[in-house]
């Protein structure tokens, strides 16, 4: 039978979760490099950037038609690593 366990204990300290409203242009740029454009987004406010995730139906060239963009950031403690991540939301 399958397991899955934790070989160390994890600290997170909190997740937040943005909504990311785009216009045309801006929609074309990030199904270009969604990391880049994220990575750019996200500095340009201030915030320390270790690792983007991105959700693979936005990753196809497709972006994520009819639904909206979440990033979720997982926050870590100050000597660990803070990660973000894009997701598609679709449409019900």
């Amino acid at each position: 039978m399958a397991t899955i366990h934790q070989p160390t204990e994890v600290e997170a300290s909190a997740i937040e979760v943005y909504r990311i409203e785009l216009d045309d242009d801006e929609q074309k740029e990030l199904i270009a490099d969604p990391e880049k454009f994220i990575r750019g987004l996200l500095e340009r406010d201030g915030y320390t950037v270790n690792r983007v995730l991105i959700d693979t139906r936005i990753g196809d060239a497709k972006g994520c038609p009819g639904g909206s963009y979440e990033l979720v950031h997982l926050l870590s403690p100050p000597h660990r690593r803070s990660d973000h991540a894009l997701r598609c939301i679709p449409l019900k």
